[in-house]
């Protein structure tokens, strides 16, 4: 006779912040922008200081993803706040 499973503990999902991609014409590359809290409430254009020196107009687009765990990105903030 087998023993009784326990049913597994359900866990919540790990938060690893959301990712806004935008492209960096000076540089030629997609750069990608960490931010922890959702963008969703206000997608109005952002200004994000750029690695290439620029300061980059980024619309933000409510259709923006989860960040995975190993992700790798360019820029990081907590909140657009910090960029309007």
């Amino acid at each position: 006779m087998s023993k009784p499973r326990r049913p597994k503990k359900q866990t919540e999902p790990v938060d690893y912040g959301w990712v806004i991609s935008f492209g960096c014409k000076p540089a030629g590359k997609l750069r990608r922008l960490k931010v922890d809290s959702d963008p969703a409430a206000d997608t109005r254009p952002i200004e994000v200081p750029c690695l290439c020196g620029e300061v980059h107009r980024v619309i933000v687009s409510p259709y923006r993803r989860r960040r995975s765990a190993n992700e790798p990105f360019d820029l990081e903030v907590a909140s657009l706040d910090e960029l309007r």
